[in-house]
């Protein structure tokens, strides 16, 4: 009888391993369903970043912690990695008191293998100087990769996008590009 009972719980257990494989394999390389919270999170990462990118609060560690240790940024000039070359960044692009915010809107979200991945439009306008006199702005998107970490989602990676447009007819022919946000 102990025999009978020891292999149909090795049986059971043979099973079970295998109904576990078996899902897994079938969901491997598909994305996780991303519940309304992730979504939430997934925002609030983003305004957090540009409020750490324009204030350098924390000595450029609120910028630095929205990325994972070896996240990185790409800016189309450099490409920042890890956390202290993010804080230093995030130093680094301060804006002055009367100077540069970063609007940013419209982000997507969907679902990835790795966690999620998104898009997002940014808007930087400079109005410098002490008259406001010098004005400007730069546009584009981001494309982000996102992690759920134990602290919460992280940005992987954030790269920005520039947008390159050509002036009005009847103002020259010539493209012309902004400086993007990282040479503020």
């Amino acid at each position: 009888m102990s025999r009978w009972k020891t292999a149909l719980g090795a049986t059971v257990g043979l099973c079970a391993t295998l109904a576990v494989v078996e899902a897994q394999q079938k969901t491997a390389g598909k994305a996780a369903n991303l519940t309304p919270l992730d979504i939430i999170e997934i925002q609030q990462l983003a305004i957090r970043y540009a409020y750490g990118l324009d204030t350098a609060a924390d000595e450029g560690h609120l910028y630095s912690d929205v990325f994972t240790p070896d996240g990185e940024f790409v800016s189309g000039i450099e490409i920042i990695k890890g956390r202290e070359a993010l804080a230093r960044f995030g130093r680094r692009t301060r804006k002055p008191d009367v100077g540069i915010s970063q609007f940013l809107m419209n982000q997507v979200v969907a679902p990835s293998p790795e966690g999620a991945t998104g898009k997002q439009y940014l808007i930087t306008v400079n109005a410098a100087g002490p008259t406001g006199a010098e004005f400007g702005t730069v546009g584009g998107h981001y494309e982000d990769a996102y992690v759920k970490t134990p602290g919460g989602w992280r940005f992987k990676r954030r790269e920005f996008i520039q947008i390159t447009s050509a002036p009005a007819r009847g103002r020259g022919a010539a493209a012309q590009t902004a400086a993007p946000p990282a040479g503020r």
